[in-house]
C-alpha cells in the first residue's frame, strides 16, 4: 500500500468515528428534547448510524490483531457501547477477514482471549467483557488486583477474629 493509499484509508477511519460521534451527539440531543416535551430536532438516523459502523469483509485482514482489537474496541466506545464479550469481539474480527489458527471455533477463541491477556493494552473486566486499558486507570493488573484482595480479605477476617475476642472478654 502506497504512503498516499495509506493516508485515504486512515482519513477514511477518522471520517467513520466522526460519522459515529455526530449520530450519538444527535441521538443525546433527541433525548433531552423529549425529556423537555420538545419536538426532536434531528430526524432518526438510527439506520445511517448502523451502516457508518457495519464492517467491511476485508477490513481487519492481514493487519496485526492488537491493532484491529483496539479499532473494535474504540468503534464499539465511540458508539456508545464501550467494553464487549470475547463472543462479540472473535464475530466482529472474523466478519472483517481476520484469521485465527486452531482446530475449531473454540479453540480460535482461545487463543485470542490468551493473546489479549497478555497484552498489557487489554483489561478483562470482572464480567468476563474485554476493554482498553487506558479506559479504566484506576483498575489493577491482574495479580496486583487479586493480591490487593486478599490483602482487603485478611484486613477483614482480622477484624472479625477481634471483634470475636472483644466479645469474649
Amino acid at each position: 500500500m502506497t504512503h498516499a493509499e495509506q493516508t485515504i484509508a486512515d482519513l477514511e477511519k477518522r471520517l467513520k468515528e466522526l460519522e459515529v460521534e455526530e449520530q450519538r451527539l444527535k441521538t443525546a440531543i433527541n433525548c433531552l428534547c423529549e425529556v423537555m416535551d420538545k419536538p426532536h430536532r434531528y430526524e432518526e438516523t438510527s439506520q445511517k448510524a448502523k451502516k457508518s459502523t457495519r464492517t467491511r469483509p476485508d477490513e481487519y485482514y492481514g493487519r496485526p490483531q492488537a491493532t484491529v482489537i483496539t479499532e473494535v474496541l474504540e468503534k464499539r466506545k465511540a458508539a456508545g457501547f464501550g467494553a464487549t464479550n470475547l463472543d462479540e469481539l472473535y464475530d466482529e474480527l472474523t466478519a472483517g477477514g481476520c484469521k485465527f489458527t486452531g482446530k475449531n471455533e473454540g479453540i480460535k477463541k482461545r487463543g485470542l482471549a490468551i493473546s489479549m491477556s497478555k497484552n498489557p493494552k487489554f483489561h478483562k473486566l470482572p464480567n468476563n467483557t474485554w476493554g482498553l486499558k487506558s479506559w479504566y486507570p484506576g483498575a489493577k493488573a491482574g495479580k496486583e488486583a487479586r493480591d490487593n484482595n486478599l490483602e482487603e480479605q485478611a484486613e477483614e477476617i482480622k477484624k472479625e477474629v477481634k471483634g470475636l475476642m472483644d466479645g469474649m472478654k
